[in-house]
């Protein structure tokens, strides 16, 4: 199994390669490759969220208390009109994270155990769709550009966890002694099925947000244009 730094340092690279295209192609600008980068690591450290380990825990849940932090914030001032005060600045954040800290995280540990429903395709896809439809509520959803944002964050956070399993399962063949470790075949599965309630609400969930997720035709179409594609600018002076 890969540690936390491989994860971590492998997420940074792959999502900020792939923002970095999205951005050369114009497909997003410079803010939103930003964003997917960020989520793209989030999604890189996704699986390891159910972790023995208490200090990637504590990273992770760091990680998403900040990103709630950042919708809240973003819903508050965008979508309600609010002037937040110095003093809810302050005192938000500080609520988010205690409610992460002591409530989501107690509870997400006594539910889950390393390598089971996280380190599942199942898991990704839920916490992609899921990221998908936050991302479309909080936007202008009339709008193309909107659609395009919302599915490509949700394909980001799905992006870095296929990145996390392969990582994980390639982690667990030894080349040097020619041998498969007892821990291939748990990271790349399909579903804990283990765990038959909590892949049955999964499955539930995921069909859920797909029937309300964002249009997909028009965005389909929209990031096959490559056109604008530069790999290097080529610049003459006669």
């Amino acid at each position: 199994m890969a540690n936390f730094n491989v994860h971590l340092n492998t997420a940074i690279i792959t999502t900020g390669l792939g923002s970095a295209t999205l951005l050369s192609a114009e497909h997003i600008d410079l803010n939103s490759a930003l964003w997917l980068w960020f989520l793209g690591t989030m999604g890189g450290l996704l699986p390891d969220i159910d972790s023995d380990n208490s200090t990637s825990l504590d990273m992770i849940f760091n990680l998403f208390a900040l990103s709630a932090v950042l919708i809240v914030l973003s819903f508050l001032t965008t979508n309600l009109l609010l002037q937040i005060s110095f003093i809810e600045i302050i005192l938000l954040p500080l609520m988010v994270y205690c409610f992460m800290r002591y409530i989501v995280r107690p509870i997400f540990e006594k539910i889950t155990v390393h390598r089971g429903s996280c380190h599942s395709l199942f898991f990704l896809l839920f916490s992609a769709l899921l990221t998908t439809q936050i991302t479309w509520q909080l936007s202008e959803q009339e709008t193309l550009t909107s659609a395009t944002f919302a599915w490509l964050s949700g394909g980001f956070i799905l992006f870095g966890g296929l990145v996390h399993l392969l990582l994980d399962e390639m982690y667990s063949v030894d080349l040097s002694n020619i041998r498969i470790k007892r821990s291939f075949g748990t990271a790349l599965k399909l579903a804990d099925f283990n765990n038959k309630l909590l892949t049955l609400i999964t499955i539930i969930s995921i069909a859920g947000l797909v029937y309300i997720a964002p249009p997909t035709n028009e965005v389909i179409i929209a990031l096959s244009d490559w056109s604008k594609f530069k790999l290097y600018a080529l610049n003459f002076t006669v």
